[in-house]
């Protein structure tokens, strides 16, 4: 009896050691190979500004805003200071995606949104461009500004765009040191026009004559001038 009792004793003894062992052999793992934590880093973004029109529309609409000490954001230039245009919407162009597996997949969606990291003291201007108009009747377009932290709607315009080429000014608003809005109006300013003109006649660096022309006896207004005694 005194034995049966003893060798139980000495069994309990060994399962109790072989738990411990299990549990430091585990916890040696854990500290080997940590469990991998979601990503700390956040996208930070005091301010979102969205542009969106009907999703079905063939349109191709863009935000174009300049920030007070004059960054220009437009799909052309999608980073400008503390702004980003994460994606330049065609209309339905580019709302077609393809799977890994080849099968098409389409997403109705026609929507432009502006990411401001943070913000300068001073006046912003909004304006939104008809690109192409490639369907029928007028553009209803909104456009919508949010303060993410406290999460806030600042302001919303609904408008119409008519035609080809088209462009607004929506809203200009100044932001004060707190990233508070002081004033708004609707005074017009146009980007794309401006823009053209600047590229169109823009002074060009004269270029350098060629060979033959440096062989030519040219007089002051570019004529060609005779030798004497020429046939």
């Amino acid at each position: 009896m005194f034995f049966r009792s003893g060798h139980l004793a000495f069994i309990d003894f060994l399962f109790i050691l072989l738990l411990a062992f299990m549990s430091m052999f585990i916890l040696a793992l854990l500290l080997i190979n940590p469990i991998p934590k979601k990503s700390e880093i956040e996208r930070k973004a005091e301010y979102l500004v969205t542009l969106e029109w009907d999703d079905k529309s063939h349109d191709d609409i863009d935000i174009w805003i300049e920030d007070p000490v004059q960054n220009i954001l437009s799909f052309r230039n999608r980073a400008a200071g503390l702004m980003h245009l994460d994606k330049d919407d065609l209309g339905r162009i580019n709302d077609v995606i393809y799977l890994p597996d080849g099968t098409r997949q389409e997403i109705e969606l026609n929507r432009e949104v502006v990411t401001f990291r943070g913000w300068i003291q001073g006046e912003y201007i909004v304006n939104v461009h008809m690109y192409k108009k490639r369907s029928g009747g007028d553009a209803p377009v909104k456009i919508t500004m949010l303060r993410i932290n406290p999460y806030k709607v600042l302001w919303e315009e609904n408008i119409l765009l008519e035609h080809h080429g088209q462009e607004r000014t929506i809203r200009r608003f100044t932001l004060n040191q707190k990233g508070d809005i002081t004033k708004t109006s609707t005074i017009e300013k146009l980007f794309i026009n401006t823009t053209r003109r600047r590229l169109e006649f823009e002074p060009r660096e004269p270029s350098e004559p060629s060979d033959r022309q440096r062989n030519l006896n040219l007089d002051s207004g570019g004529r060609l001038i005779e030798p004497r005694g020429a046939p």
